[in-house]
């Protein structure tokens, strides 16, 4: 995705992606072309826009066979460009590599910020200690937070990764029946913060799986009412859809146990 454009009834945007220079890893001595075509087809989408406005979309004429427009969604923002802005972060792997200052990101920072502070999830802590009873040298891939158990950073906006090993990179979080709004909008925040550190990674023919790996009570737990585990499931599937979007591997499990063995098999498999 090379551009995203938003168009209302009187005002438009065309935001590009700033990270073409990505191509050179895919095409290499093709990518130059590739760039030149998505220039020229963006500067020939956003003339056309600002003639014929929205039909420029529904009607695109392409000045080269590569370049396509894709499904028209309707949406609402604060203004055309954040609309454009939010999407192409959301979606594009050649968006800008600094996805820290857009809009999407921002604003689940300041979400979270406004929300009452949690007790702190343990997850992180019962895995590290899971693992480093099965294999003490796994321990140096956690987090320095984690491994000496200091409290989360003040810089609420910081990337902040909890496992980054030699073949998987991962997040935890603890999806919270008693906190479901906090837990959730941690557990996407910590999406965001996956799809940063993949989308900054060098280009390379050995690609790290990034994976947010999720620790939730049984949807058939006799603790809880069934209106709170059918909360918790519906709030599962729409983490799922997010991640699928940003083509996060979101992975739900019901203990600890499960997602330190899932670490340990992978670094066994180093």
């Amino acid at each position: 995705m090379i551009g995203v454009a938003a168009v209302n009834g009187s005002d438009f945007h065309l935001e590009r992606a700033a990270s073409l220079a990505r191509l050179e890893c895919l095409l290499e001595d093709d990518a130059a072309s590739a760039i030149l075509a998505a220039h020229a087809g963006l500067d020939a989408l956003n003339a056309d826009i600002a003639t014929r406005s929205v039909r420029a979309l529904s009607d695109f004429r392409a000045v080269f066979s590569g370049v396509r427009i894709g499904e028209l969604r309707e949406a609402e923002g604060e203004s055309v460009r954040a609309i454009a802005q939010l999407w192409l972060a959301s979606l594009s792997s050649l968006a800008s590599r600094d996805t820290r200052s857009s809009p999407a990101h921002e604003k689940l920072v300041a979400a979270e910020q406004r929300l009452p502070s949690p007790q702190r999830d343990r997850l992180p802590i019962l895995v590290l200690d899971y693992v480093k009873a099965k294999r003490p040298d796994v321990d140096k891939f956690f987090s320095r937070e984690i491994r000496e158990q200091k409290p989360d950073s003040n810089n609420a906006s910081a990337v902040k990764i909890d496992y980054s090993g030699s073949k998987i990179v991962a997040n935890f979080g603890s999806l919270l029946v008693g906190q479901h709004k906090r837990s959730v909008l941690r557990i996407t925040k910590s999406l965001w913060d996956l799809k940063i550190d993949r989308d900054s990674e060098n280009c390379g023919w050995t690609k790290r799986n990034h994976e947010m790996l999720i620790q939730h009570p049984p949807l058939n737990d006799p603790q809880f009412s069934q209106k709170q585990l059918d909360t918790m499931g519906e709030a599962l599937l729409q983490l799922e859809k997010q991640a699928d979007q940003e083509e996060i591997r979101l992975r739900p499990m019901n203990s600890v146990d499960q997602i330190g063995e899932h670490l340990l098999e992978f670094e066994a498999a180093a």
